[in-house]
């Protein structure tokens, strides 16, 4: 993936789940209930996916090098 799609998807994300945490800010200082603890738990789970979609480019831009590595000693 190339440094452009990763900003795309990161940009991406951070908009899926910029209305959640609007509702939980607002809601935060007007009591807690059931739809409270639900948009809680969508943002938790927004922010385990962008984590996972940074662990997985970390390795892959990893293995990308170690193979440009290879290639260039192999010449």
């Amino acid at each position: 993936m190339d440094r452009e799609s990763i900003i795309k998807a990161i940009g991406v994300e951070t908009a899926k789940a910029s209305p959640p945490v609007a509702v939980v800010a607002h809601q935060a200082v007007n009591g807690w209930t059931m739809s409270h603890t639900l948009t809680a738990l969508t943002i938790a789970y927004v922010a385990a996916q962008l984590g996972y979609l940074l662990w997985k480019w970390r390795n892959e831009r990893a293995e990308r090098i170690a193979k440009q590595a290879a290639c260039e000693v192999a010449q």
